[in-house]
């Protein structure tokens, strides 16, 4: 019996839950990313807090064009019955739409069924594309490269979540919810 189980029998506490395979691999990966990037550990000499200090991140990548298939349409080129309809179905109508195309359910399917040969917890990723944003969050995702970190089922099955690799002063993981038609697989590395 080890200190944990000891102490868990002490307090009276139920074992914790054991992790599932993809909860299990996710730990280990973070855990294997922290190793990575550690460079050392100072211990304080007078007691004080133990000071960790980390290998730089790359620096992050050169801004990238992608083509982008997203329809805009501006409310003052719309015609007057276009603007009264648009105004009484959203009287908050902005001044400019931007809607990117969707994809029909054979197209969704066929994307699907492609990605299934690659997709899969681990798999390292790169982000080739993604629909414009208002604050430019999605724009500087472009060229980002990570780790499939978890897949989704549907309704979203043409969705996955990355595990964006830290660049520049990034501290924190970021994890982002992706279209898959955005995302191709990094050959040769996981």
């Amino acid at each position: 019996m080890d200190d944990q189980d000891e102490l868990d029998r002490l307090r009276g506490e139920p074992k914790r839950p054991s992790l599932t395979p993809d909860g299990q691999w996710r730990a280990d990966y973070r855990k294997a990313q922290r190793h990575r990037r550690l460079a050392g550990v100072q211990p304080d000499l007078l007691g004080g807090p133990t000071v960790e200090h980390f290998h730089r991140n790359s620096a992050p990548p050169a801004p990238e064009d992608w083509p982008l298939d997203d329809e805009t349409s501006r409310f003052q080129d719309l015609s007057r019955e276009e603007q009264v309809r648009q105004l009484a179905a959203d009287p908050q109508t902005p001044w400019a739409r931007s809607i990117r195309k969707k994809l029909t359910p054979e197209e969704r399917a066929a994307m699907i069924a492609s990605a299934a040969n690659w997709l899969r917890l681990g798999q390292r990723v790169r982000i080739t594309g993604t629909s414009p944003s208002i604050d430019g969050t999605n724009e500087r995702r472009v060229g980002r490269v990570g780790a499939v970190w978890r897949v989704c089922g549907e309704p979203f099955a043409d969705y996955v979540h990355i595990n964006l690799d830290l660049i520049g002063q990034e501290r924190t993981e970021k994890v982002v919810f992706v279209e898959l038609r955005d995302v191709e697989p990094i050959e040769g590395e996981n």
